[in-house]
């Protein structure tokens, strides 16, 4: 194992024996003078294939005590889900909860109206969740709402390689035609394949299962302004994809809209898009 660059003091970028780019991560890992080769493998804990640049960033980014969290509900999801998990799980989760803090931060509270169908079809991904917010409180001193438990439970769903809906490839085809709305109303190319999209991707199924299970909600009004004026170009956005949604079988109301307001705009944060001008 040869080690190329350090990205934190636990994690490095490396290069296996078969001359395959990896992410290792180990406790002082980072330490070492590089490049060098790494005889002594059992400093390393976990190796994740599959990355790009934006995975980097994020474990560069984010507060190390999120990620280590993260890392921690991974290893009991592998003790106790008995499906195959994506390795990188770890990241998708801390970047989900580092948004969690941010919405809470800012004293924005989504409503998750599939928690009581998820606490019956998901029970062990639940009780996860629930663990995941304990474990923020414990080691952050943060404490979120309850109803975050069925963001962090989709989380942990999504990455059970296993996992397949009958409903699947509808959704594909209403997530990508949102997609293409977003493309040509900023004239910006969005990368299916990068850490960025993946996670707006798995937010809009969230989204489209919601709608199917329940009539349109409203948010308060004031809230939903306010939001408006802060993302005013995005708005005109999510108001084109609500129109297709619509129009595929999706009736949107204010508070689906007022979703996808912020996560299209942490989308086009993330990827530096131009945005459109009202």
């Amino acid at each position: 194992m040869k080690l190329l660059k350090k990205i934190n003091n636990n994690f490095a970028l490396a290069e296996d024996s078969k001359g395959e780019k990896v992410i290792v991560e180990g406790r002082g890992v980072g330490f070492q003078k590089m490049p060098c080769e790494l005889t002594d493998l059992s400093l390393i804990s976990r190796t994740y294939y599959g990355f790009n640049s934006e995975t980097i960033r994020l474990i560069q980014t984010v507060n190390p005590k999120i990620l280590q969290i993260a890392d921690q509900i991974y290893n009991e999801a592998v003790d106790q889900i008995p499906a195959e998990l994506n390795a990188n799980l770890p990241f998708t989760l801390a970047d989900h909860l580092e948004f969690c803090i941010e919405r809470m931060n800012k004293k924005i509270q989504l409503k998750m109206p599939l928690i009581y169908e998820l606490e019956s079809s998901y029970p062990l991904e639940m009780k996860l969740a629930e663990r995941t917010l304990q474990r923020v409180e414990e080691q952050l001193d943060i404490r979120l709402p309850e109803s975050e438990k069925a963001g962090i439970a989709l989380n942990l769903i999504n990455a059970e390689l296993s996992v397949k809906t009958s409903n699947t490839q509808q959704e594909e085809e209403l997530i990508d035609g949102c997609t293409r709305i977003i493309e040509a109303y900023l004239h910006h190319p969005i990368y299916r394949k990068s850490f960025n999209y993946t996670r707006f991707a798995t937010h809009l199924q969230y989204l489209l299962r919601r709608m199917n299970q329940q009539p349109p909600q409203n948010v308060s009004y004031s809230l939903y302004q306010t939001i408006k004026e802060r993302y005013a170009p995005i708005c005109e956005v999510v108001g084109a994809m609500a129109v297709y949604l619509e129009a595929s079988g999706y009736p949107i109301g204010e508070e689906e809209k007022f979703y996808l307001i912020l996560h299209v705009q942490r989308l086009c944060d993330r990827e530096r898009c131009a945005q459109p001008t009202v």
